[in-house]
């Protein structure tokens, strides 16, 4: 699959229109559960691609704070199974950022990925970021049916918010279909 995917991947294709940017790939939210659901295209993880990330989360607790505080913390859903690798500077960038976020501020975190030893070995040092942070450890798993059995209950918001869309600042940020 080529880096620049114009249509989200199953379990995702039949979703509502999500954010889309050509650094990382597709981002949903779900107002209901207070879930922030992405999906990589890339097959390379860059630092540019981790700050697209980086700044969904990041708006998403800041745009939807009270009803994100409310519910327990933020949901998050990663399916990076694109990615053959990333760059050293990606996960840098991507625990940095998580430092500077509050304590608690994530409720439950699931990553789907090609199930290799590198991807264990980073989680474990971004789970010690997120353990420092009262943020339970990340759930890594290789089975996207099983994962995505959780996401099953979940209402998506029929469009992504604007603020998801305009959060990576860049031309290239948009909705699909928009």
């Amino acid at each position: 699959m080529g880096d620049q995917a114009e249509s989200p991947r199953a379990p995702f294709e039949r979703w509502p229109v999500p954010a889309f940017h050509a650094d990382y790939g597709f981002a949903w939210y779900s107002t209901a559960e207070r879930a922030l659901v992405t999906q990589t295209v890339v097959s390379h993880g860059r630092a540019a691609g981790a700050r697209v990330l980086c700044d969904w989360i990041d708006v998403t607790l800041r745009e939807d704070a009270a009803g994100i505080e409310a519910s327990g913390g933020l949901y998050l859903f990663h399916d990076f199974r694109s990615l053959t690798g990333y760059d050293t500077d990606t996960r840098t960038i991507i625990n940095d950022r998580i430092k500077l976020r509050r304590a608690g501020y994530a409720r439950r975190t699931i990553m789907v990925v090609r199930p290799t030893p590198i991807w264990r070995m980073a989680m474990q040092v971004t789970d010690l970021t997120l353990a420092l942070l009262r943020v339970p450890p990340t759930k890594v798993t290789g089975d996207m049916k099983r994962a995505k059995t959780e996401l099953d209950r979940f209402v998506i918001d029929a469009t992504a918010p604007s603020w998801l869309v305009r959060a990576a600042q860049s031309k290239t940020a948009r909705v699909v279909g928009a």
